[in-house]
């Protein structure tokens, strides 16, 4: 194993959920196997007011010799905001570049590729352009831009030349392969494009004893593409069933929650609503005896890999997903843990509900959901995919001709 310098950018801050779940972990383990990092975020104010998560975010880093160099991030005036924040980082980022040489940048999803790419151009460093999605097309689903609109039009712009000029990509699904291949290909770039799925800490999310009552549990964010109706709709159906609760732990909005719920035909007495910390995630969910997870289906959703899916089938807890996100339908068909449903089709619901509650019932469905988890979503499996990716990056240390 070669060590590698690696300037690695996240506008996911380190102490966002994604960053404590999707970043930290994974450089953690990186830097156990000897590559060293440089971490550059942009922290969410509200967070960064907090000492104590703060100063033991800062102990985790510096524990595993992770220099960590936070950013403000800033939200008002949008998208104003954002090209302030990205010119800070790119500052930021040429300064770290003229004390260490780094081998490789990694760039975390868009905004932090067009750092990556600007540094990469002047300082002939390769970069890895790490998709996570295909960012404006999700945008635009999501009604947050318009497809006609020049944020559309000049993200997309970005994108050829990122495509063209990264040393590698990583997509999330094995379902968005042939699309993000064609996409390097027409961008006029010769770079491999590697899955690396969104893994979990199978040390961290364990499974435990199974519970009485039946819960149906749901852990992340609502809104935008999350259709919370729908999934409180099936609940309630759930419900019709056993004699359980739904258990939905959110990271904003539980009044708002609570009253879908209540419009949804859910019980008052039978939902229960909380905010909890990162950490306590996988002791609050793991009481859960199967999840739910509907996303909106749209053009760019080949290229999601929900967390909830890795995370519940950690948990040993079987799952109710929908089609058209990423590889999450095919792998619960394929290895039969959880059922796929139709969210706009409620009169299947009644069904689709009786199926969740027989698979979950099912003596061996735990350490199904966990074996599955294990062979598929294992952190330590990720770890080793990015540190693969890293030496050869490094060895090779080229890019594609500079061209404007």
């Amino acid at each position: 194993m070669t060590a590698v310098d690696v300037l690695y950018i996240s506008y996911d801050g380190a102490l966002d959920p994604l960053g404590r779940s999707q970043v930290i972990p994974y450089l953690e383990g990186l830097a156990a196997t000897g590559h060293r990092f440089d971490l550059l975020t942009f922290e969410k104010p509200a967070r960064w007011a907090d000492p104590v998560v703060r100063a033991g975010t800062a102990r985790r880093l510096s524990g595993s010799g992770i220099r960590w160099h936070p950013l403000r991030y800033h939200k008002r005036l949008s998208p104003v905001a954002t090209t302030y924040d990205l010119a800070r980082g790119y500052a930021k980022a040429r300064q770290l570049a003229r004390r260490r040489r780094f081998d490789l940048i990694h760039a975390r999803s868009y905004p932090s590729a067009l750092v990556a790419w600007r540094l990469s151009r002047a300082t002939g460093t390769p970069f890895v352009f790490d998709m996570r999605g295909l960012y404006a097309a999700e945008r635009v689903d999501g009604n947050l831009w318009r497809a006609d609109g020049a944020l559309y039009r000049g993200t997309t712009a970005l994108e050829t030349r990122f495509l063209r000029d990264a040393a590698a990509v990583v997509t999330l699904t094995r379902a968005s392969l042939p699309t993000i291949q064609r996409m390097v290909a027409e961008a006029g770039g010769t770079a491999p494009v590697a899955v690396i799925p969104t893994c979990v800490d199978l040390d961290l999310f364990r499974p435990a004893p199974p519970t009485e009552p039946f819960v149906l549990g749901y852990a992340g964010s609502i809104g935008t593409w999350y259709l919370l109706d729908e999934m409180l709709r099936f609940g309630a159906a759930v419900l019709q069933h056993v004699d359980g609760r739904v258990c939905f732990l959110v990271n904003m909005a539980p009044d708002e929650v609570r009253a879908a719920a209540h419009a949804a035909g859910v019980p008052p007495g039978r939902v229960d609503v909380r905010s909890v910390p990162h950490d306590e995630v996988p002791s609050q969910l793991g009481i859960a005896s199967a999840t739910c997870a509907f996303i909106r289906a749209t053009s760019a959703g080949v290229a999601r890999a929900p967390t909830k899916l890795s995370e519940s089938l950690a948990l040993g807890i079987p799952a109710a997903v929908n089609r058209g996100i990423g590889d999450a339908a095919d792998i619960v068909e394929r290895e039969g843990v959880g059922v796929v449903v139709d969210p706009h089709d409620a009169a299947s619901f009644p069904s689709a509900a009786r199926r969740l509650v027989d698979v979950a019932n099912d003596p061996s469905m735990r350490a199904r959901c966990r074996s599955v988890a294990s062979r598929i979503f294992d952190l330590e499996a990720g770890v080793r995919l990015y540190g693969e990716l890293y030496e050869t990056v490094a060895a090779s240390h080229a890019l594609p001709s500079r061209r404007p």
